[in-house]
């Protein structure tokens, strides 16, 4: 396919070699000694209108000076070539220029070419608010959301993602849609798609094969997904560098910060329903060897991303048949500095207070105790104690818990906010929270209030 696409380029005999595979097949080649990228892929998995949306959204960039490559026409006087392969379908062909700079790993940059990062996004996002008054027939959220329940619902063994899929439907839909919000995103706006031009201090931009229309968030959220994994003082340190340039050239309020979490549920849910949709149909008996290890590949980074959006957590009630076990149940010795309260005493309390215990299990595996309340005067509802039992604890199951919990907690009571306190000195505990989204509102000596927010009529 890649032989017969170039065809309808100028090229230097010979030149032809393959550079990488993904969602896109990508061959590189020369002309006049000069390199330049084929792009192509198959009609089932792009189309078109939505490939010439991207050519145009990339051109109109440039225009205002945008750094990123440029399209190539071809032979014909076309930005994209088709060729139809008999029993196959047809691919789709583009062609672009090499992106200048040079490729920045992400522990290389400085603090001021982080910070350039996050402005050359914000500009983006700037150029894209202009843009979004002309009709832009590029995929949004929605579509991105009806392609996830059309793989799951392939799979009936995807019950809990086809859960996940309608609260951040719910969740989503309560955004503010206006040009301030949301508009064209590049949505893969990482390290491996900008290139640093040291002379100029600014990046050029690659690969907007995946722009949708989106909140402005969620593109932030996409390009710092790899920072916002790490808890350590160094990715700390670049998220905040990153926000700063960005927020030098366009505002980002403090409540799209507290719903990163939400668009983070969002990209893996989506990264989910793309792997698993990958592997549909794939034979391994009559497979080749390397169609056999390319499936194994996916397979382990579907199930891995499985384990992290849902990690087999079921929340059940404490009655007769758990009560004991769940008394049993206690945090390591050195935790019991900051969660000193044992599981027996917050089911006792539950009996005689009115708060309503549940036990966490994982693949019907007791692992731990949640307790939460509402309180009676305000209607507010607050956690009130939390535990992972430390046999299970760093395997993900206190996040993926938590998440199952917060959402029992809104679906059930239909509430708008949800509460909790922990200690200061818990700092486990406080990093877990703000990846979920709670925010700071009070602290005192020994405690931390933060609060949760959830969109109106979100239910």
């Amino acid at each position: 396919m890649a032989t017969q696409l170039i065809q309808h380029w100028e090229h230097d005999m010979g030149t032809l070699k393959f550079w990488r595979a993904s969602s896109n097949f990508i061959y590189e080649f020369k002309r006049n000694a000069v390199t330049y990228f084929l792009r192509f892929v198959h009609e089932e998995d792009n189309n078109i209108d939505n490939i010439q949306a991207e050519l145009d959204f990339m051109n109109y960039l440039r225009s205002e000076d945008y750094s990123t490559v440029a399209p190539i026409l071809s032979v014909n006087g076309n930005y994209i070539e088709t060729i139809t392969v008999t029993g196959e379908g047809s691919y789709f062909g583009v062609v672009f220029e090499q992106a200048s700079g040079i490729h920045l790993p992400l522990e290389q940059m400085t603090n001021q070419q982080v910070e350039e990062w996050g402005r050359s996004l914000a500009t983006l996002h700037i150029l894209s608010q202009s843009y979004s008054s002309k009709e832009v027939s590029r995929r949004s959220w929605d579509d991105a959301l009806t392609f996830v329940s059309a793989v799951l619902e392939r799979d009936p063994g995807e019950q809990a993602a086809l859960q996940e899929l309608e609260y951040l439907r719910r969740q989503l839909s309560e955004l503010p849609t206006d040009a301030e919000h949301m508009g064209l995103i590049h949505y893969d706006f990482e390290t491996d798609n900008i290139f640093y031009e040291a002379e100029k201090s600014r990046y050029c931009v690659i690969d907007f094969d995946d722009a949708m229309v989106h909140w402005y968030a969620m593109d932030i959220v996409s390009a710092i997904s790899d920072l916002l994994d790490e808890e350590d003082d160094d990715s700390q340190r670049k998220i905040e560098h990153f926000l700063t340039g960005y927020r030098s050239i366009k505002p980002l309020e403090d409540f799209f910060i507290q719903s990163f979490p939400l668009f983070q549920r969002f990209a893996d849910l989506y990264k989910y329903a793309r792997l698993l949709r990958s592997v549909e149909g794939m034979e391994v008996h009559s497979s080749p060897e390397w169609a056999v290890s390319l499936k194994g590949k996916l397979e382990r980074a579907r199930h891995g991303l499985r384990d992290r959006l849902y990690s087999g957590v079921q929340l059940s009630p404490i009655d007769h048949s758990n009560w004991y076990a769940c008394t049993q149940l206690e945090v390591t010795a050195e935790q019991k500095e900051v969660f000193p309260v044992p599981a027996v005493y917050w089911l006792a309390e539950s009996a005689y207070c009115g708060f309503t215990p549940l036990a966490i299990y994982s693949d019907a595996q007791l692992v731990g105790l949640a307790v939460y309340a509402v309180d009676p005067e305000d209607g507010a509802y607050w956690i009130m104690a939390y535990m992972i039992h430390h046999k299970f604890q760093h395997r993900g199951l206190g996040t993926a818990g938590m998440r199952a919990l917060l959402r029992t907690i809104q679906e059930k009571h239909a509430c708008d906010k949800i509460i909790l306190g922990h200690r200061a000195e818990n700092e486990v505990a406080s990093r877990m929270y703000v990846s979920l989204g709670f925010a700071e509102i009070s602290r005192n000596e020994g405690e931390v209030i933060r609060e949760l927010r959830f969109m109106a009529d979100s239910r």
